[in-house]
């Protein structure tokens, strides 16, 4: 469980930091002039484009550092499914012994129960009803 909560963190964390950098290339971007007879001052775009590859290379490591967060917890729900599976499979013969447990039990109260008839039934050696 505690995968999952630190994924749903993580997840979180993610989204916010993306959106933060989608409105952060958002910003740059529109700051630069695309028509017209514009004029265009060589630092401010410089200054735009380094703020816009900074953010894409804060982007870039975020996302690495989720892929490889990603190929882990692949990892252990591969591990998971595979421990589920044998445990199924486990558990159905454990129901399979039980099953045939408590058969032979029935038949061990029965043939005990058989026995202790037979041990109060008088042996006699003439089948004439005596009188």
């Amino acid at each position: 469980m505690g995968f999952l909560e630190e994924w749903s963190l993580l997840d979180r964390d993610h989204s916010s930091s993306l959106s933060g950098a989608t409105e952060s290339l958002k910003a740059s971007t529109l700051r630069l002039p695309i028509v017209g007879k514009t004029v265009v001052d060589i630092q401010d775009l410089k200054h735009a484009v380094s703020s816009a590859v900074d953010v894409m290379q804060a982007m870039s490591s975020s996302i690495f550092s989720l892929t490889s967060k990603v190929d882990e917890m692949n990892s252990v729900m591969v591990e998971t499914v595979n421990v589920t599976a044998k445990e199924k499979v486990l558990l159905e013969r454990c129901q399979g012994c039980l099953s045939r447990v408590a058969a032979m039990q029935v038949t061990d109260c029965s043939m005990k129960t058989h026995i202790i008839q037979l041990s109060r039934i008088p042996i006699t050696s003439s089948l004439t009803p005596q009188l």
